[in-house]
């Protein structure tokens, strides 16, 4: 079988990665790092992965990633206005079974 060669997004890997323990601070620091690329390729990777379905837990992680921007990044209000309502918008994934 062929490995895709599709790499996903550093965006992508936030909302379907794995956090370490502590769980709160392993996503403060991967959202820290998103905050210190340039904001437009971080809006472009979180508008593209708005595109797909979001779940409960993405959507957590993508309120804290706006939140990062806002304090780290120099977003501003209307953009992280903006893209909280993207982000509760976007197609909602079937909740999981645990």
């Amino acid at each position: 079988m062929r490995q895709s060669t599709v790499r996903r997004s550093a965006v992508g890997r936030l909302l379907d990665g794995e956090l370490r323990i502590p769980r709160v601070r392993s996503l403060e620091a991967a959202c820290a790092e998103l905050a210190a690329r340039p904001l437009d390729v971080t809006l472009a990777e979180i508008r593209q992965a708005l595109e797909r379905q979001v779940g409960g837990e993405g959507r957590r992680r993508l309120h804290v990633l706006v939140s990062t921007l806002y304090h780290r990044a120099g977003a501003s209000l209307d953009l992280t206005i903006a893209l909280r309502t993207e982000i509760e918008a976007a197609p909602a994934a079937p909740p999981t079974e645990e």
